[in-house]
């Protein structure tokens, strides 16, 4: 799952996930990630989330959604080294603007592949 309040990033981020070969779901805010989590927790293994976001940020839902599964891997992202980013216990942090290579190291380092199969991001229905 991808997390972005501006919709240019979380398109960038969702098409560069899937361009590595998983499937991503967009959420556009804290609560939208929390709704789409409750639903379908079980098949999201991992969650590429901002940090500043209206409505609820990205430390606070990813506090709540450590606490439905704590085995979910969480990539927090911000422009700003917000030291408040480290009570979230991320797995791994960027600093924005990133570049396409760190992303896919990060992702890779924390989705176990199987023989060489991709994992999605968030499994086909």
């Amino acid at each position: 799952m991808v997390v972005d309040d501006d919709p240019l990033v979380l398109d960038t981020i969702c098409f560069l996930v899937t361009s590595m070969g998983y499937q991503a779901h967009a959420a556009k805010d804290g609560s939208e990630a929390i709704d789409l989590f409750e639903a379908r927790s079980a098949s999201i293994p991992l969650v590429v989330m901002d940090v500043e976001m209206p409505r609820l940020g990205g430390v606070e839902a990813s506090q709540i959604i450590r606490k439905m599964e704590p085995s979910t891997k969480i990539i927090l992202c911000s422009g700003n080294t917000r030291q408040d980013v480290w009570q979230a216990d991320p797995d791994a942090f960027l600093l924005k603007p990133f570049m396409f290579n760190e992303l896919r190291a990060v992702i890779q380092k924390l989705l176990p592949s199987r023989g060489g199969e991709v994992l999605p991001l968030l499994p086909g229905d």
